[in-house]
């Protein structure tokens, strides 16, 4: 249980970064830091939360 919880939760902070990341680059030819510290908030949030709602479904 730990390793598949684990698991998700480092799956959706790579996702998470992923889509920020493309998102940023959509927006903005140059990288601008705080696009990229903004984006730390939905990072650590999104996982977070959906681990909350994935532990009380099992």
């Amino acid at each position: 249980m730990p390793a598949r919880f684990f698991g998700i939760f480092l799956g959706l902070i790579a996702a998470v970064l992923v889509i920020g990341g493309l998102f940023i680059n959509m927006i903005s030819e140059e990288t601008v830091v705080e696009y990229w510290i903004l984006l730390l908030l939905p990072c650590f949030g999104v996982p977070i939360l959906s681990a909350v709602c994935l532990k009380e479904i099992d």
